[in-house]
């Protein structure tokens, strides 16, 4: 099995003492271990320095450079000089994320050979999340199709900040690509206009992977109107000049209106909306486990993390795929089962209700997900079955690749002999157990 690429995380840091050792926790904390952690302490007054020492002195990955306060263009640029990784991901010092960002990012741009990703992101306002996404696309893009979405939105956070992005190295470093320290904003847009270009195959990851803290606000916030269009002068011609380089040049004309969008509009990043659906008390938003000590060595408490783990995994499915968790279980009960299903043994192998069962059959049906087939019983009745259709082969194989990463997470530590030798006493277990529900 061929080693997993360095990815090099690369963090600014300016008197972030109170936040610093969350986002720090959340990167060497990563599921995907073959990183290297860049943090450029821009000159910190306060503790920020200190808790940083700390943790390069405990763990190898890290890297903390002390430096003059210069800004944080000059910080990335310095992270970027240092960076050895194939891959490049960028952090903020007070946000963090989640366990698998980097994982899910690196399989991303694999998996689908692609030059970038872009996730999905959390934003966080208190104690209240929700999600934020735009490219509902479950496939690879190109670089016109994204340059169209972004058309859309021009001002849009998921498009111009660098948090929820990876990108390749060899990219940045052949084309000298680097954030401009004379302009003190939207400098990271400004990057990410210039790396699309070069780019062929752009992957939108549904899931969300980072926590964006909304208490540092825009730089456009606290300005008038008028001082927000002045700055943004200094920009425009960037926009401008990505649209002629990835269009043919008859076309120009109709981007001017995404332009002037641009021009008129205000940094956003969808806001938080509290007692919307997709608006969560934070800890919920990823499903909530509970963990109690006193239930470590219980039977039902490892069934319970084991249904969570699944469920956990299963939700990346459902995220890229606008689907609920019910509906991708019931695909997995098809594809793994291989059998006549009906409503009623769905819900009773998935121990949910028949009626959220019915409901999400109908979903499926009606997305052509699934189908009903008939077959003849031993008396010659016919009977109705469910299957699979080949428009579902992608989910079909995104279900597998969650189902390796449960297993990657069961047997983390196991060797060859040890997983196969408890394979076979799970099977022995099983039998027996069968042998007593059946007698």
């Amino acid at each position: 099995m061929a080693p997993e690429p360095l990815v090099s995380v690369i963090v600014p840091a300016y008197n972030a003492q109170d936040t610093i050792g969350r986002c720090v926790d959340s990167i060497l904390g990563q599921s995907y271990r073959n990183l290297e952690v860049l943090v450029m302490d821009d000159g910190s007054t306060d503790d920020t320095p200190a808790i940083l020492d700390k943790y390069q002195a405990q763990d190898s990955r890290m890297r903390v450079v002390h430096k003059e306060n210069s800004g944080v263009s000059d910080s990335r640029n310095r992270g970027l000089d240092l960076a050895q990784g194939t891959y490049v991901q960028f952090l903020d010092a007070d946000d963090w994320i989640t366990n698998d960002a980097t994982r899910l990012l690196v399989r991303g741009m694999q998996q689908n050979d692609a030059d970038m990703v872009i996730a999905n992101f959390y934003r966080v306002i208190g104690e209240r999340v929700s999600t934020k996404g735009d490219i509902d696309s479950p496939t690879v893009i190109t670089r016109e199709e994204y340059a169209d979405r972004m058309s859309e939105s021009p001002a849009d956070f998921y498009y111009g900040v660098l948090w929820n992005k990876l990108y390749k190295r060899s990219i940045i470093q052949q084309n000298n690509l680097r954030m401009d320290p004379n302009i003190n904003w939207s400098e990271d847009f400004i990057f990410n206009m210039e790396y699309v270009l070069h780019t062929d195959r752009i992957y939108p990851l549904q899931t969300p992977i980072y926590y964006y803290v909304k208490t540092k606000g825009s730089i456009v916030q606290g300005s008038d109107f008028g001082q927000t269009v002045q700055m943004k002068l200094t920009v425009v011609q960037y926009y401008r000049d990505f649209y002629r380089q990835v269009y043919d040049p008859d076309s120009d004309a109709t981007r001017k209106p995404a332009v002037y969008r641009y021009l008129m509009s205000f940094a956003s990043d969808g806001g938080v909306t509290p007692g919307m659906p997709s608006t969560k008390k934070l800890g919920e938003e990823r499903g909530e486990v509970r963990f109690n000590p006193a239930m470590s060595r219980s039977s039902l408490a490892d069934a319970y993390y084991y249904g969570k783990l699944m469920d956990r995994c299963l939700t990346h499915v459902a995220q890229q795929y606008d689907l609920t968790l019910c509906e991708v279980k019931v695909l997995m009960l098809l594809k793994r089962a291989n059998t006549f299903a009906d409503r009623d043994e769905i819900a009773e192998f998935l121990n949910v209700t028949k009626r959220l069962v019915s409901k999400s059959i109908t979903r499926l049906l009606a997305r052509h997900l699934i189908e009903t087939r008939s077959h003849l019983d031993e008396d010659g009745e016919k009977d109705l079955y469910l299957q699979m259709t080949d428009a579902a082969q992608p989910i079909s194989e995104a279900i597998e690749r969650a189902w390796g990463d449960v297993n990657s997470v069961r047997f983390k530590g196991f060797d060859g002999k040890e997983i196969e030798r408890y394979k076979s006493d799970q099977a022995r277990i099983r039998a027996n157990i069968v042998r007593y529900l059946t007698a």
